[in-house]
């Protein structure tokens, strides 16, 4: 069995002792790890307009407590900083510097459509965002310096938060555990354990997301399938009406009777809620739709593609777009950018070629092409963005 780090567990037993479950402390997780972007070049991103950047000052320069700043950032922006108590934030750093990608292979075995981001935050001495909880589930690698982290023993689900305050910080923190993460040390935590982490030096924090469909967003996505397909027929019924003394009560009768109509509606959709899952895992976030979309081309033939593949040319695969796919008795769903393609039986085995490899060569061609439903979506995904050539970039 794999094994989890350096932890002596195997991924499997990892997953059941502690996903979802519990805060695990993994010391040198990445041994003598070394943080392959500076703390410079982490500045040098925040200061692009197309990438996703906050500034926390504990301490504002408008005389406020926990000043939230957005980016993009200015050089002067930096220079006009204190010493102390500040921190900087940067998301999906692995999709703007794809050498830090290799960095997630540790966590394949956990779905991939699950995966969020890797944002990396650089923090002065004392620097922090205030004692928290996140509704998704994180790992809080050290790359440089030491941050202290306090941590919760139990998950809380409604936290009384500060009023007043752009952060969600929390108003009251009793902290079980107070762990020293030094470089390659990481941390991994639950959805809704608080913890507060500060930075005992500079120093900067890998934080792998990985986040989870909320129940309403979802139901808003069934809603709007079973509309695309015409299955919004079923109407209110009560022919088990009986009399009642007040003509404008919605009694308990009416309210069970909605409640059966919805759980039919649900029951009606199951077929569709694969579908209705993977288009809205595989959505691309608003701040990269930019990015993502200047990767797109033309929609090209299969002789084109013949004739770049036997150059020696190879397809990349976009990191700004996301990936999944499915499968059942009768074929299969890719997804990607929130759009679906369907494929037959004997296309099932290409989703993966599809979806998870991160080049496509010569040799995966000549196996995409023998079903030639893989080989026009792969023209489709082309037209998207999806994938492209590497020397095209």
């Amino acid at each position: 069995m794999t094994q989890f780090f350096n932890t002596g567990l195997s991924q499997q037993q990892f997953l059941q002792q502690y996903w979802q479950k519990k805060p695990l402390l993994i010391r040198q997780a990445y041994p003598a790890f070394e943080s392959p972007i500076l703390a410079e070049e982490l500045a040098g991103l925040a200061c692009e307009p197309e990438i996703e950047s906050r500034l926390i000052e504990e301490h504002g320069r408008n005389g406020n407590t926990w000043q939230v700043s957005t980016g993009p950032f200015s050089a002067s922006t930096f220079s006009q900083l204190p010493e102390s108590h500040w921190t900087l934030l940067v998301q999906d750093v692995d999709k703007h510097v794809p050498e830090l990608q290799n960095l997630l292979d540790a966590f394949s075995f956990i779905p991939e459509w699950r995966r969020d981001d890797l944002m990396i935050s650089y923090a002065s001495a004392a620097g922090g965002v205030g004692p928290h909880t996140d509704a998704y589930d994180v790992f809080l690698l050290q790359a440089m310096g030491a941050r202290r982290w306090q941590i919760g023993d139990q998950p809380i689900h409604e936290a009384k938060l500060i009023d007043g305050l752009d952060l969600q910080i929390l108003a009251e923190f009793s902290p079980e555990q107070c762990w020293d993460l030094q470089p390659g040390d990481m941390l991994y935590l639950p959805p809704h354990f608080a913890h507060h982490g500060v930075a005992l030096d500079e120093c900067m924090t890998y934080s792998f997301g990985f986040r989870a469909p909320g129940s309403v967003d979802m139901l808003d996505a069934l809603v709007n399938t079973l509309l695309e397909q015409g299955l919004d027929k079923a109407r209110y019924q009560d022919p088990d009406l009986v009399l009642n003394l007040h003509s404008a009560e919605i009694d308990r009768d009416a309210v069970a009777r909605l409640k059966q109509l919805l759980h039919q509606a649900i029951d009606q959709a199951v077929p569709q809620l694969a579908t209705v899952l993977g288009r809205f895992v595989t959505e691309t976030k608003p701040s990269l739709a930019a990015i993502a979309a200047e990767a797109r081309s033309d929609l090209p033939g299969i002789d084109e593609l013949n004739s770049h593949f036997d150059a020696g040319a190879v397809l990349q695969r976009n990191a700004y777009y996301r990936f999944a796919w499915t499968a059942n008795a009768m074929g299969g769903q890719l997804f990607v950018a929130g759009e679906s393609y369907l494929v037959d039986l004997h296309g099932v085995a290409n989703l993966p070629r599809l979806t998870e490899h991160a080049t496509l060569n010569a040799a995966d061609w000549q196996s995409l092409q023998r079903d030639a439903q893989s080989a026009h979506i792969l023209c489709q995904l082309i037209a998207l963005g999806g994938w492209f050539w590497q020397d095209a970039v």
